[in-house]
């Protein structure tokens, strides 16, 4: 985060976790900016806000982490005040603030609205935390209230940007504390959509990537039939906006209408993001998954079948309670069936607190990892195989980073930020944001190579 008031106490944000993470990073960053704080990239500071992400164990070793290292910073006198923000603060407010008293502040995500005063009300004393303000988190909980996205400072330069349309979860997967921590489902208000779109615009975002726990689930909470289908048609018709992708759909909502989507309207790419987690029926039960799978393939057989040239991406949890061989040599024959353009693939997470944390037949951590290698080595030879068919076709590149001698790293439309890889081009005179035409001359297993056949933006409104 960077830039903001010319004068006022400097703050550093570090974030960590998913996009749904990033956009509240922003909003905290927008909030202080406006409150006079100057936000500083790195160095010496008067605060460090770190939000963190506390969804399943590695997620939250990494906070720890991050949080040990900052409190180290502060002993140092680089930085003065500690305050720990995001999922991982929500998800344990009693604990936290005994086992960490390095710590100056605790904030879930529903009190961000609170920030600038109470950082301004601790920096503004020596020593503790002043009675008042203990470092427990407040009763604001796991949400940003519409509201407060107004206030949001994103980050320019890329041309991408996420959109969050709703908070919290109503599924209730066996395996998820996300309800727990950012409760209930939540859609935001559509024309406050649309205005954060035109601010994204604004600074410079050619691209919007639509994120929420399951972004299907928009408008369910209002009774609203087709939410998402209809508001994805109308941030089509933002102007500035060149690329819409849809990112985590529930498999059992994605229906004709979706279909209908992505094959009528130019501005949404042709790819989906669809988290089927396993194929095994037991499995599926035992998770609380709604569908089996053959819903799953269905659903397969309808996106490609109405959509060519769709790209899709899943998700999928290996070693849960009660995972036998055999349910994970289907999995295994599923990964080489369906043939994925793209897979992750973790090591289920026993978290307490939710309903599988208890459930008999617990895997061994060993096992779970050697499945989770067997599934990522199937799937990148898939990968390499589909990456080096892609040589000599010219595609759309959303370019995200320059560097000298007319290289580049982009996006094609199938391509989501941060988990697909990347187009490495040559020949670019432009500058971040633009969309080039580009063929593809070369391609390693997660990465395509690729020169410009002509600068400047290739799409139009």
């Amino acid at each position: 985060m960077t830039r903001a008031a010319r004068k006022g106490p400097t703050v550093r944000i570090h974030n960590l976790g998913c996009g749904k993470n990033a956009v509240d990073a922003e909003v905290m960053a927008g909030l202080l900016s406006e409150g006079g704080f100057l936000l500083v990239p790195g160095g010496r500071a008067d605060a460090a806000i770190l939000n963190t992400c506390g969804f399943v164990r590695a997620a939250k070793e990494e906070s720890i982490e991050a949080i040990l290292s900052l409190a180290a910073e502060k002993r140092r006198g680089r930085i003065r005040r500690l305050v720990v923000a995001g999922c991982m603060a929500q998800r344990y407010r009693d604990e936290l603030p005994e086992l960490l008293p390095e710590v100056d502040l605790f904030l879930g995500p529903g009190d961000i609205p609170g920030l600038p005063g109470r950082l301004a009300s601790i920096l503004s004393t020596v020593g503790p935390s002043p009675d008042g303000f203990p470092p427990r988190p407040l009763s604001g909980g796991g949400a940003l209230p519409d509201e407060a996205y107004g206030h949001r400072l994103p980050e320019a330069g890329t041309g991408s940007a996420f959109l969050k349309i709703l908070e919290g979860c109503d599924n209730r997967c066996a395996y998820c504390a996300i309800p727990a921590i950012r409760g209930p489902l939540r859609s935001r208000n559509r024309d406050s959509l649309l205005a954060e779109a035109r601010l994204l615009v604004r600074r410079g975002a050619r691209e919007l990537n639509l994120i929420g726990q399951d972004i299907t689930a928009y408008g369910l909470d209002r009774r609203e039939k087709g939410g998402l289908v209809s508001l994805v048609r109308a941030l089509c018709a933002v102007r500035g906006v060149r690329w819409i992708r849809l990112l985590y759909l529930y498999p059992s909502r994605v229906d004709d209408g979706i279909v209908e989507l992505l094959r009528s309207e130019r501005k949404v790419c042709r790819y989906l993001d669809v988290p089927v987690q396993h194929i095994d029926p037991g499995i599926l039960r035992r998770m609380g998954r709604t569908y089996g799978p053959d819903a799953i393939y269905r659903m397969l057989d309808r996106l490609r079948n109405g959509v060519p040239g769709l790209f899709l991406r899943t998700s999928l949890i290996v070693g849960f309670p009660g995972e036998t061989r055999a349910a994970f040599d289907r999995l295994l024959r599923f990964v080489d069936d369906a043939r994925w353009d793209y897979l992750g693939v973790f090591p289920y997470s026993r978290e307490e607190g939710t309903s599988a944390f208890g459930m008999p037949s617990q895997v061994p951590e060993r096992t779970k990892e050697e499945r989770a290698r067997r599934v990522r080595d199937a799937q990148a030879d898939l990968l390499a195989a589909r990456n080096a068919s892609r040589v000599g076709q010219t595609l759309d590149v959303l370019v995200e980073k320059t560097g000298a001698r007319g290289k580049a790293v982009g996006r094609h439309r199938g391509q989501a930020p941060e988990v697909d890889g990347s187009v490495i081009l040559s020949g670019f005179d432009g500058k971040p944001g633009s969309i080039v035409r580009a063929r593809v001359t070369g391609a390693r297993e997660w990465d395509l190579r690729g020169v410009v056949l002509r600068s400047g933006s290739t799409e139009s409104d």
